[in-house]
């Protein structure tokens, strides 16, 4: 494939993902961030599916952007 499509597609899948994640519906679940122990707190993050699908589009985001960034830096 040649680099101009893959310069279409990378950012294109990132902005659909992240249009994907932020019109789900959130996934109620008990508990106050601000109210928890840090241990509590660490664990909930890791464990609740609508925590989970946000750290998972945080790292999409971030590998497009940093490819992005090296793909302009390089030129």
């Amino acid at each position: 494939m040649q680099r101009k499509t893959w310069n279409r597609i990378i950012p294109a899948i990132a902005g659909l993902t992240a249009t994907a994640v932020g019109v789900l519906p959130a996934d109620a679940h008990e508990g106050h961030h601000e109210q928890m122990a840090l241990p509590e707190a660490v664990r909930h993050l890791v464990s609740q599916p609508d925590h989970q699908m946000m750290f998972a589009a945080l790292v999409v985001l971030a590998v497009a952007g940093g490819w992005v960034w090296r793909r302009r830096a390089a030129k």
